[in-house]
């Protein structure tokens, strides 16, 4: 076989490998994939504020802190805490920007979201954590919000 057969052979045989290659890589990655971390809360309401900042009565700018006691099959666990600031005011509909920051024995965890007054239920995005949820990403889903039923489901991706 002459050099330039051979070479053309040698680069169609590399070229026919490395398709291979590629064409098994994305099932490994998908059997990969860890399955989520999933944290269920039940939350003992504690309080709110209001701090009224802006212009008498509710507008822009007035923040609400709560504070509650979080629990993990009937057991004390943790404790949260959270600010909502005021971002819009239509009529009745009251939205706020709200960050949330949950102390469990593993770790801290954070969280943010937009949430309009009155709604019983929010997705925050998981932002962060410390200790064994370090690097977090995820979804905490916030059921019953203000409520004796109100509880935390948390999804973490990592």
């Amino acid at each position: 076989m002459s050099h330039k057969k051979s070479t053309l052979f040698a680069a169609a045989l590399g070229a026919g490998a490395l398709t291979l290659a590629l064409a098994a890589f994305p099932a490994t990655t998908a059997r990969a994939t860890p399955s989520p971390t999933v944290i269920d809360l039940a939350i003992g309401n504690d309080g709110v504020t209001q701090t009224d900042v802006g212009a008498p009565g509710l507008s822009v700018g007035d923040e609400f802190v709560y504070a509650d006691t979080l629990y993990r099959d009937g057991r004390r666990v943790g404790e949260d805490g959270s600010s909502c600031q005021v971002t819009r005011v239509d009529g009745e509909r009251i939205t706020t920007s709200c960050v949330l920051s949950v102390l469990l024995p593993e770790g801290q965890l954070t969280a943010q979201s937009l949430w309009t007054k009155g709604a019983d239920t929010v997705r925050m995005a998981v932002t962060g954590g410390t200790g064994a949820y370090r690097g977090a990403t995820g979804e905490l889903t916030c059921n019953d919000i203000q409520t004796p039923r109100e509880t935390y489901h948390i999804e973490l991706d990592r």
